[in-house]
């Protein structure tokens, strides 16, 4: 009867909390050992009326604890140890990432001790961290204007990133740039608002991030006092922890945003969104930049996400009940914010019927990342006909997948969602095909894409004259063009041919070719204006030596030329050029091999180029494609061809 009673009287008090309570009570039985520390937290401020907005902070932290850890033992702390007397040594910075990289074969990340914090934290550490976090709130300059939720998730955190230590980085990071704000006091526009003290810290950072190395750094577990700015890493994930971190410390609430691929370039990035006012944002990449009104605009950013303190309850879900979950969404730290950035679409993808998985739950879109394709969002599936994602950016082409023992299995083709909103599906169409001709294998970078800029307006020019004083004009460039050919319909005989660059840009031309009527290579003494220095990356047979990063510079600004004097008179037929550019156009000598998407990657052959382009037959209308370079590199990108022209995604 008493047994009775008690269970009755336990149900009936757990029926009267709330799930915050219940969730409270589950975090301070899964302490263990450690709850004493958290309740010490909790009792701290009960004691005081005045406190009750921070023992809801204090309880906002605890509930949420689990699943955000930290690293302890002998290892980690001999690691630092280590770390320490290498990053504040007089080494050279690319030998302290050298020895820094080394010394994870000693340390392996994977034999480090981790706890959940919940574990381990002490009460005064938190006690200390809340109260400060409270100071630089209500009592600050900054951040007056964010509510009590928006504080809690950015700015009242114990740590900025996971397995941060535990120590006094708010004092210690606070006094880092403060010399840029001395003067904001007299100035009562700028004294108003965190945008203009929160950018000037931002650009003051330069100085405190390194950020040109030769080398990368692997990996690091420093974010720790007093590794902050002293990390040998030029990544953007340490810049931005770095510069939040500092952030955070001066009282700016700010995030950490991020995209966890890029969907029309390899690789994931990251950067700073500072609270300016309630729900009002500012960007910036973090540590060495200017506010931003746009996230480099014009590049599809796909799914944008915030890093957070409390835990997202649809990855929750996902990570409990899915068989298998993608690593890129295994983080349950983090929010969608990706129509704060972009207009967004709700696109829905049909699902093939003979590629229906009725046991599976939920479904995934997938990016491509120069290798392979990465889920980067997820849909509980409601209809097995067709799944519909949230909040999908314009712009790019995703791939609707499954996720099944550790691998993507497409349920449709790939599809272009237009800037009409529309899919467009890639399904080849292997009863139309066609030739195509391609000189890349990568969309231009911006540097590339410049340099290939001053081809415009040179020229091609042939003289009997050794100084070409009665030289005549082949070929002007009046477009925009990274490599190629022209046809020569002068079909006098020469004997000196040149490119000759008007435009003050150092002729700067990379690989030259002169073929006569028969298409055969010729060739004579390398002849041209004065060379700007003696290294042979940049001299005169710089641009005949089949090597793309070398290029021919001319001492002089304007005018500068190099070409070929044949040892006679010669009837050229075509001339093959390549501007300077970053070794993507198609190399001479470089096998290369076609791919379609069809469900896989299926091969359309492979070819040794002989030339500045390549040629392939029997490709399917409609198909998603790949140029692969099997000799060297690993920039190699989907695209489209249309209108005799690659489109890049």
């Amino acid at each position: 009867m008493k047994a009775t009673f008690i269970f009755l009287f336990l149900v009936l008090l757990f029926s009267c909390q709330s799930s915050e309570e219940k969730q409270l009570e589950k975090v301070l039985t899964l302490a263990g050992n450690n709850r004493p520390e958290l309740e010490k937290v909790l009792e701290h401020y009960k004691e005081n009326e005045a406190d009750s907005l921070k023992l809801r902070a204090a309880k906002f932290l605890i509930m949420n604890m689990p699943g955000h850890q930290s690293y302890i033992g002998k290892d980690i702390e001999e690691y630092y140890v280590e770390a320490e007397k290498i990053i504040f040594s007089d080494r050279k910075i690319d030998e302290q990432v050298n020895e820094l990289n080394n010394l994870l074969l000693e340390f392996p990340s994977d034999d480090f001790e981790f706890k959940e914090d919940y574990s381990v934290i002490k009460a005064d550490y938190l006690i200390q961290s809340i109260d400060a976090a409270f100071d630089d709130w209500q009592q600050g300059r900054w951040a007056r204007g964010i509510t009590f939720d928006e504080f809690c998730e950015y700015m009242l955190p114990y740590k900025c990133v996971e397995f941060q230590a535990f120590d006094d980085w708010r004092n210690v990071l606070k006094p880092i740039a403060n010399d840029t704000l001395g003067d904001f006091s007299y100035n009562d526009i700028w004294n108003k608002t965190p945008y203009h003290a929160a950018e000037a810290i931002n650009i003051k950072l330069r100085d405190t991030v390194i950020v040109d190395l030769k080398k990368p750094l692997k990996w690091h577990a420093l974010y720790k006092v007093p590794f902050w700015c002293n990390i040998p890493s030029n990544s953007c994930e340490t810049r931005t922890n770095t510069a939040l971190a500092i952030m955070r410390s001066k009282g700016f609430a700010v995030s950490y945003d991020f995209v966890l691929q890029w969907p029309t370039k390899a690789h994931a990035h990251s950067w700073l969104s500072i609270l300016i006012d309630h729900d009002r944002r500012m960007v910036c990449e973090g540590g060495h930049e200017p506010f931003l009104a746009a996230l480099r605009p014009g590049e599809c950013k796909g799914k944008v996400y915030r890093r957070t303190y409390s835990p997202n309850s649809a990855l929750v879900r996902l990570n409990k009940e899915a068989g298998s979950v993608p690593s890129t969404l295994r983080n349950v730290f983090i929010k969608d914010v990706t129509d704060e950035y972009a207009t967004t679409i709700d696109p829905v993808f049909p699902v093939l019927s003979g590629k229906r998985e009725r046991k599976e739950r939920y479904a995934y879109l997938a990016v491509f990342d120069n290798a392979k394709w990465i889920p980067i969002c997820f849909s509980e599936i409601k209809d097995s006909k067709q799944i519909a994602f949230d909040k999908i950016e314009k712009g790019a082409v995703y791939l609707p997948v499954y996720y099944i023992n550790g691998r993507v299995r497409p349920f449709n083709y790939p599809a272009l969602l237009n800037e009409k909103g529309e899919l467009e599906f890639l399904n080849p169409d292997n009863t139309s095909k066609r030739s195509i001709s391609l000189k890349r294998k990568y969309p231009l970078t911006r540097k590339a894409f410049t340099t290939a800029l001053r081809l415009k307006h040179s020229m091609f020019q042939a003289a009997h004259k050794e100084d070409f004083s009665d030289a005549v004009t082949v070929h002007t460039f009046k477009e925009y063009s990274v490599s190629g050919s022209i046809n020569v319909s002068d079909t006098t005989k020469y004997r000196y041919w040149r490119y000759i660059c008007p435009k003050p840009y150092r002729c700067n031309i990379a690989e030259l070719m002169f073929l006569d009527k028969e298409n055969k290579k010729l060739t004579g003494t390398i002849i041209g204006s004065e060379e700007r220095s003696k290294n042979p990356h940049y001299s005169r047979s710089a641009a005949f030596d089949l090597d793309p990063l070398t290029f021919f510079a001319s001492k002089t600004l304007r005018d500068g030329w190099v070409g070929l004097d044949l040892g006679k008179p010669e009837s050229v037929g075509r001339i093959g050029y390549m501007t300077r550019n970053d070794d993507n156009n198609v190399r001479i000598g470089d096998t290369y091999e076609l791919f379609y998407w069809d469900m896989d990657w299926v091969s359309l052959g492979k070819q040794i180029a002989d030339d500045f382009s390549l040629t392939f037959h029997h490709v399917p209308q409609n198909a998603l494609l790949l140029l692969r370079d099997l000799t060297r590199g690993t920039d190699e990108r989907i695209f489209l061809y249309k209108d005799v022209k690659q489109i890049w995604y």
